[in-house]
């Protein structure tokens, strides 16, 4: 191979090639032994040209929402039923459906409250269903210790997460549970305001695509 400074110097095209290194595949799984590849500047400048578009947000009508006790699973409703994306719905019992695969980016926002004293101990989790298998957590346990200072005291709850989606008609459903570690206690909270804003909803799913 030549020494790379004795070619010829030219703007490059769209159709033109270079040479890279395969470590993944299109469903995000390792590539053994990383081959060398060939990339058109086309398909680069598509994939840097994706971005995260808002396929929706949803938010909770009820003043509040609670497990029915210590170590009881509620599933989070994120208010009316939702289906104005082609790629994923939403049901009034706040089971979303992933009708294309892709990745997509999603918020979880809570706002949890409890009585004073009370120390909290708040568990929030993904659970996933891939059609043809079994219901499974996806993603870490998120916990929330909070001890309640004041009655008005409210504990703002934001979770992040990045999911692959690689079959259609993924479900997800998002639960919270009060561990027996804790304090039976912890609920999710609406809040009010004095002026003529909007209150704040005790629980809000934005979801977004790349497209």
């Amino acid at each position: 191979m030549a020494i790379i400074y004795s070619y010829n110097t030219i703007t490059p095209q769209m159709g033109d090639k270079v040479l890279g290194s395969n470590l993944v595949d299109a469903n995000g799984a390792k590539v053994t032994g990383n081959p060398t590849v060939q990339y058109s500047f086309t398909d680069i400048k598509t994939l840097v040209d994706q971005q995260f578009i808002q396929q929706f947000t949803v938010s909770s009508n009820a003043v509040s929402q609670e497990p029915g006790g210590t170590n009881s699973i509620h599933q989070i409703e994120f208010g009316p039923a939702n289906s104005t994306s082609t790629s994923v719905t939403i049901d009034v019992n706040g089971k979303v459906v992933f009708l294309k695969t892709g990745t997509y980016y999603i918020t979880q926002e809570y706002y949890l409250s409890g009585t004073q004293g009370n120390k909290l101990q708040t568990l929030f989790r993904t659970l996933r269903t891939i059609p043809g298998s079994s219901a499974a957590q996806f993603g870490a346990t998120h916990v929330e210790l909070f001890t309640v200072q004041e009655s008005s005291d409210r504990k703002r709850v934001v979770i992040n997460q990045m999911l692959n989606v690689t079959v259609g008609n993924t479900e997800c459903v998002y639960q919270m549970v009060r561990d027996s570690a804790g304090a039976d206690d912890g609920t999710l909270i609406q809040i009010s305001n004095n002026n003529s804003f909007t209150a704040t909803p005790n629980a809000q799913l934005t979801i977004s695509k790349l497209i």
